[in-house]
């Protein structure tokens, strides 16, 4: 198994793995907002819109199968 069997492995399960790790980096978004570091609550924040974005483009794209082979058509 190599580098890239990772990878679209990762892509094609991206909600099993963005939607859990969005919603707990806007947790702790949240509450270091809430105390005052905001350069951490930027970082988190930052984390969060990227599962955001990955959920959503994974969605637009057309789910597993579909997001695998976009991803192969463009990169190959």
């Amino acid at each position: 198994m190599n580098f890239l069997d990772i990878f679209l492995f990762i892509l094609k399960y991206i909600p099993f793995w963005a939607v859990p790790m969005g919603l707990m980096s806007a947790n702790f978004g949240y509450l270091y907002w809430l105390k005052d570091f905001r350069e951490m609550a930027y970082a988190w924040g930052a984390i969060t819109l990227f599962c955001l974005t990955s959920t959503v483009a994974y969605f637009i794209i057309g789910g597993p199968d579909q997001i695998v082979q976009t991803f192969t058509h463009v990169f190959h």
